[in-house]
């Protein structure tokens, strides 16, 4: 199991914050609501959370997005994201978006593969994905960050080829844009869609893999090689919770992977959470249970 480099720090279980992208808003944080980031989940979030209330804790860590939905365009709030997610973390990971460049791209223009003939699609896919990389350091290079982790988001939803070579080929530019500079990252997305759109590529990077259904299953997950897409193994799986995409972290060696533990506090059960909705007796534990909620 890779280690990820990630910094582990007491997680936040109530906090008040909005968000603005002004990063004017205030943070209110409950003293006595401190307990030990293994007992609690993660989450991500981005631009679609611009504007609305964030998860509300426990917190174990937080992932937030760079860009708005699609390479080169910017999460609105991003900074205003991240400094919420410092409440539990000092260098909190960070997720940005993947896509093959549309025929009017000019980041695929000229690269590491030199100037690229118009129709050259070949050239074109690793000038972008190499532009990718340039383009998230520059970024958090202006925000004056440095995130513990680079998460690549690899999904079907944005433009991409009908050929997986092609595609592989935009992923690889950006994968050795970070391995040049001995930047930790891995890749996020899902065993089927990564078929469908990188076909047989593997990178042997860590792997954030998606669509599970509750947190019972997305512990199954960590152990299971048909979900370790990409050549790498599985650190974190997405599941949907609380109103949020939320991830378990993977047990063996990943700093975020101490789960479940008993509540310092006595609880018994995350907050909100409806237990009466939940078969079996009251939890003792921040302890798997099945969604109550559907979605990926």
């Amino acid at each position: 199991m890779a280690t990820l480099g990630f910094v582990m720090f007491a997680a936040v279980a109530a906090s008040s914050l909005r968000a603005g992208a002004d990063g004017e808003d205030a943070v209110v944080v409950a003293a006595d609501a401190i307990v030990a980031a293994g007992q609690v989940p993660g989450f991500d979030i981005s631009w679609p959370q611009c504007n609305k209330q964030y998860p509300q804790g426990p917190v174990a860590f937080a992932i937030i997005g760079l860009n708005g939905g699609r390479p080169f365009t910017a999460n609105p709030c991003f900074l205003h994201q991240y400094r919420w997610a410092q409440l539990v973390e000092t260098r909190p990971a960070i997720y940005i978006n993947m896509a093959f460049p549309k025929p009017d791209a000019p980041e695929a223009t000229t690269g590491p593969y030199g100037t690229c003939a118009e129709g050259d699609d070949w050239c074109r896919a690793y000038n972008y994905g190499y532009a990718i990389g340039r383009d998230t350091i520059e970024r958090v290079s202006r925000f004056g960050i440095v995130p513990s982790f680079y998460w690549l988001d690899v999904e079907a939803g944005n433009y991409w080829l009908s050929d997986p070579v092609y595609n592989a080929q935009v992923i690889r530019g950006t994968v050795e844009f970070f391995r040049e500079r001995s930047i930790p990252f891995g890749i996020y997305g899902t065993p089927y869609q990564w078929r469908i759109i990188a076909g047989n590529a593997r990178y042997g990077v860590p792997v954030w893999t998606a669509g599970a259904q509750g947190i019972t299953q997305a512990m199954s997950r960590c152990d299971n090689p048909a979900y370790a897409f990409a050549g790498g193994e599985v650190v974190l799986v997405q599941y949907y919770d609380y109103g949020f995409d939320t991830n378990y972290a993977c047990p063996g060696g990943h700093p975020y992977a101490a789960f479940p533990l008993p509540d310092p506090q006595g609880r018994e059960g995350p907050p909100g959470r409806a237990l009466a909705a939940a078969a079996g007796p009251a939890l003792a534990h921040w302890h798997a249970i099945p969604m109550l909620a559907g979605g990926e």
